[in-house]
């Protein structure tokens, strides 16, 4: 029997200092606030040189420019934030105990095992069980929030979700 992660786990799961600053600058926060964060309860986690390392480290990727006033994420640094908090799970709108009534069948190509991955974690996260790896029966129906989500991440068209129906 496979474990579903807790949501402390969710929640570390994907984010590092890096993807909380882009997160940050995203916001509409200026640099002159930047400082103020920092002695803010959510950054005092982090020490002042591993804030400067990781900033530096997405200046060199080119998520971020500095400039005389300050940080910006770039046009790079935006696409990457899309793409990493797209990936964040959804919480199950389903009780533990639910009854099983959706099949869930899937052919994402190796190309997209990231994409892969995050769908097998997410049904687990419902309460699905696996069948086959493919193949995955749970509760049902699926959050409209999670069939828009498998459009958006491209996928939508390798999945194929069957409701049975008993008498």
């Amino acid at each position: 029997m496979e474990n579903k992660p807790d949501k402390n786990q969710l929640n570390n799961m994907s984010n590092s200092i890096g993807d909380f600053l882009i997160a940050m600058l995203l916001s509409g926060k200026s640099m002159k606030n930047f400082h103020a964060i920092i002695k803010e309860r959510e950054m005092k986690r982090y020490n002042k040189g591993s804030i400067r390392v990781a900033l530096g480290r997405l200046h060199k990727n080119g998520y971020l420019d500095k400039s005389p006033d300050g940080w910006t994420i770039t046009k790079k640094g935006r696409m990457y934030s899309e793409r990493k908090f797209l990936l964040n799970y959804l919480p199950s709108p389903f009780k533990v105990k639910s009854p099983s009534n959706t099949i869930i069948s899937f052919d994402i190509p190796g190309t997209k095992r990231t994409l892969r991955d995050w769908l097998r974690n997410q049904i687990k996260i419902y309460g699905y069980k696996m069948i086959h790896q493919s193949l995955w029966l749970g509760p049902g129906p699926l959050p409209q929030e999670f069939l828009r989500k498998l459009v958006q991440l491209k996928i939508r068209e390798n999945i194929k979700i069957f409701n049975i129906k008993t008498k």
